[in-house]
């Protein structure tokens, strides 16, 4: 029978990259040829997230999968064995092309305790990288503003039902939406809205932390969604997004112009999906609106935080 000892020192000279990670993807294992393959050591990479390294891990498509679902989450998720072709960063910059191999490690129990990925070389990208993260940028963020797009916002939020069902990392969505933004383009015009959307955009990315994302979500409606451990933390985090807004402006003939947001903001529920929660923060914005614009509605948040919201 091959004892633990053994098993490592074949897999620490095994001619693929290996590393497995726990359920939060906390890399707990990095094999001699992932540094070769990497240019990162084990002493660079144990301990360490996968989302919080730099190997930024692409798909073919330009998927940024390390900031939203990536295949060790639907590995886990679904319980089953994937592989996949993926582009990473090399420590010195360049881009790797990799074929991947995701292995869910269970106990006698059947719950997933780690997960290994095996990798090889398929081909390595030095000029074209630009091209690559020019195609990422295209594709997952908005054109105008620069913020992540509705195709970005939704696999974030993959990456956040993923945690919150398996992790029981609670969540929240901010829905939010400018008022009157129509009479202020007639008004003031078309360049001078999309100088202010793009002067709000500047000041949200400003003030949101590393875990937060802010995007666009279509026109003039923009989509939050922020890690909490408290249902409370919902109100921090929607007076700070009105502050946000309130302090964005932009110059004009007639002097420095300012819009107000109508906000909803809920906490993630058991039995939620991505399609429930949008409809609930948006439903909440709509009341914001009723109620005079430039105000915010949230969950009732009274008592503990639980699966009913």
């Amino acid at each position: 029978m091959v004892n633990e000892k053994d098993f490592f020192q074949l897999v620490e000279n095994f001619p693929y990259g290996v590393y497995i990670v726990k359920p939060d993807r906390t890399i707990v294992y990095w094999n001699k040829e992932a540094e070769r393959i990497t240019g990162y050591s084990a002493a660079d990479m144990v301990g360490r997230r996968c989302p919080d390294t730099d190997l930024n891990h692409m798909d073919e498509e330009g998927t940024p999968l390390c900031e939203t679902y990536c295949p060790l989450l639907n590995c886990m998720d679904r319980k089953k064995a994937a592989s996949k072709k993926l582009v990473l960063t090399h420590k010195k910059g360049y881009m790797v092309v990799v074929n991947a191999h995701f292995i869910p490690l269970t106990d006698e129990e059947g719950h997933i305790k780690l997960v290994a990925e095996i990798f090889e070389i398929l081909n390595f990208l030095g000029r074209e990288t630009r091209i690559v993260q020019n195609l990422y940028s295209l594709a997952y963020h908005d054109s105008l503003t620069g913020l992540p797009n509705r195709t970005f916002l939704h696999a974030a939020l993959q990456l956040r039902f993923s945690e919150f069902h398996r992790l029981h990392r609670p969540f929240a969505v901010l829905f939010a939406d400018i008022d009157h933004f129509h009479d202020f383009n007639e008004r003031y015009g078309h360049q001078a809205g999309d100088a202010m959307l793009k002067m709000f955009a500047k000041a949200a990315t400003g003030a949101i932390r590393k875990t937060d994302t802010i995007g666009r979500w279509g026109g003039e409606e923009f989509i939050g969604i922020y890690p909490i451990k408290n249902r409370t933390d919902i109100l921090p985090i929607a007076a700070r997004f009105q502050q946000t807004v309130s302090s964005a402006f932009i110059h004009h003939d007639s002097g420095p112009l300012h819009v107000t947001m109508s906000v909803g903001i809920t906490a993630a529920r058991e039995g939620d999906t991505i399609d429930s929660i949008i409809a609930r923060a948006d439903g909440y914005m709509f009341e914001a609106k009723k109620k005079g614009r430039n105000t915010i509605v949230h969950d009732e948040i009274d008592g503990p935080f639980g699966p009913e919201g």
